[in-house]
């Protein structure tokens, strides 16, 4: 019988060739319940999800051109959690799963590669592991599942490439990086501000703006103001800003379904008041979320993976270039990342067992602090993950807020904030 196996999507099989003991391509969804965590319960929730969505029962292998996901027989086991977040999942070369589920005290964690899906695909594998896992403890979720979705595991970036469209034509210049010296290898600070979403809102309504924008335009000018005080030559801030593409079109792939789109606010033209910021971050966003410059974006990464000189490098050429590449087109055009899930919406069953959710960004050394956004019930998670020792980014951007009057509380991994 012929082994069962998937080819990874566009997006994964960049991500495959540039893990590294500084990129492990991973990011964290977790989830806080309201009673602590019973291991071999959720043992029992793992097996029976990864039944219902067979997709993530793979392991990694690698190929003659190209890493592939084969089906397996193997369960993962779930394990408490001791080390930083989002550390490497050591896949390269190995038969291993392309992520981990982790629990401590009241918290289960999802940890998975980017090689395998993106955060919403994420979500709704953590949403079902929760739903199993309550119905072990006896609460009864039975009425939520005829409430679930047939996803599928298609490649959308594929079915929704168009020939006839051209190629993202906006050139970057290489972005300004903020002066960190890099951690330990394996280390990964992350520090989270939990804070009411109304209040925040409010305040968003006084720029008039939205509270997306808000935010960006808050990180963007702390950015601006650490290059003015840290170096002679300017160069521009431009924030990596991951967006969701089935906002833009119809699928319910669980594979990975998202590009980034790059914000730029540019020093060397002048200097920016706060409004100059949120203007010019809104009329970005606006000139990039439609389905017409989106498309681009999807033809970009398409054609790059169809190259007919690219498909025919063996994989440890691929290994060894994507990285490079990754660097020079992808990495050193960014400052830094926000990633904004938005807002988690549970059922009301559901809802009463769950307390929050926090997502934390994949490392990478190339932006050495990154943001992630998430929001459920009345209050908005944002999360920095920082590669380095220096906390000047967290602290500012968090104190900025506190000074519009935002009350904020503050978990860290640090040893000391």
């Amino acid at each position: 019988m012929e082994t069962e196996w998937y080819k990874l999507d566009s997006a994964g099989k960049l991500y495959a060739s540039t893990v590294s003991s500084r990129v492990s391509t991973v990011f964290r969804l977790s989830v806080n319940m309201y009673d602590t965590i019973d291991a071999s319960l959720l043992q029992e929730a793992l097996e029976e999800t990864l039944e219902e969505l067979s997709f993530f029962k793979v392991i990694v292998k690698r190929g003659v051109f190209w890493y592939y996901f084969e089906k397996t027989a193997t369960i993962p086991t779930v394990s408490e959690e001791h080390f930083y977040p989002c550390s490497n999942l050591f896949f390269s070369g190995r038969n291993t799963f392309p992520y981990r589920v982790l629990y401590y005290n009241k918290k289960i964690s999802l940890e998975l590669s980017h090689m395998l899906t993106d955060g919403t695909g994420g979500m709704e594998f953590l949403k079902l592991l929760i739903i199993n896992y309550l119905n072990k403890t006896g609460a009864d979720m039975s009425s939520l599942r005829k409430n679930r979705s047939d996803y599928n595991f298609d490649n959308a970036f594929f079915q929704h490439y168009d020939k006839q469209v051209p190629n993202w034509q906006d050139t970057l210049d290489k972005a300004y990086k903020l002066p960190l010296r890099l951690d330990k290898r394996g280390v990964y600070h992350v520090t989270t501000g939990k804070l009411e979403i109304n209040v925040l809102k409010s305040i968003s309504k006084q720029y008039q703006t939205s509270i997306t924008t808000y935010l960006m335009a808050l990180y963007a000018e702390i950015l601006i103001d650490i290059q003015a005080q840290n170096s002679k030559k300017r160069r521009p801030i431009t924030i990596n800003v991951p967006v969701n593409l089935r906002n833009f079109f119809e699928t319910d792939t669980l594979k990975n379904f998202f590009v980034s789109v790059p914000v730029t606010i540019d020093p060397r033209l002048g200097a920016y008041s706060f409004k100059d910021i949120t203007e010019t971050i809104s009329i970005e966003l606006k000139r990039y979320l439609n389905d017409k410059q989106l498309k681009t974006l999807i033809a970009r990464g398409v054609r790059g993976e169809r190259n007919f000189l690219l498909r025919a490098l063996p994989l440890f050429m691929k290994d060894w270039i994507s990285p490079m590449v990754h660097a020079r087109f992808g990495e050193n055009l960014y400052t830094s990342s926000i990633s904004n899930l938005g807002v988690i919406a549970l059922e009301d069953e559901l809802e009463k067992h769950v307390e929050r959710f926090e997502f934390y960004p994949p490392p990478s050394i190339g932006n050495k602090i990154k943001a992630g956004v998430i929001s459920y019930k009345d209050d908005m998670y944002i999360t920095f993950g920082n590669l380095s020792n220096d906390r000047l980014v967290e602290r500012t951007f968090f104190r900025r807020l506190v000074k519009e009057g935002i009350k904020i509380k503050i978990e860290t991994n640090r040893s000391a904030y």
